[in-house]
């Protein structure tokens, strides 16, 4: 229960500071992260905690964004093209950061996947 309550504090640092630096992005991060924090415990059924953590990764969140998003312009996007929107915006991303110095996402990512991997040790702890 300790190394839940780590990553549920740095996941609660993670949103805290994100949503001073750009609020719709902490908001959608927390509707899709916080949920399963709350949710994984290190015993029981261990599957649909499972399943749930895998469909709450950062990226596959901004995969299924990108097909919410051509859904919503009622111009689906097939998996194929989906996936080359999915890796533009982490071009873009990593382009931003790169040319005009948004040290946004890599921040974003450096604090994200620990606390999914830590949820990961707190559902298969023995």
């Amino acid at each position: 229960m300790t190394l839940k309550l780590l990553a549920l504090l740095a996941l609660a640092l993670l949103l805290t500071c994100l949503a001073l630096l750009n609020f719709s992005l902490g908001f959608l991060l927390g509707v899709t992260l916080v949920p399963p924090a709350a949710a994984v415990r290190p015993g029981g059924n261990r599957l649909p905690l499972a399943i749930l953590l895998v469909l709450t990764t950062p990226g596959l969140s901004l995969f299924l964004a990108v097909l919410v998003e051509r859904e919503l312009l009622e111009a689906p996007a097939g998996l194929g093209e989906a996936w080359q929107r999915f890796l533009g915006a982490l071009g873009q991303g990593l382009l931003q950061e790169h040319l005009h110095g948004a040290h946004l996402s890599p921040l974003l990512a450096l604090g994200a996947y620990p606390c999914w991997l830590l949820l990961w040790n707190v559902l298969f702890w023995k």
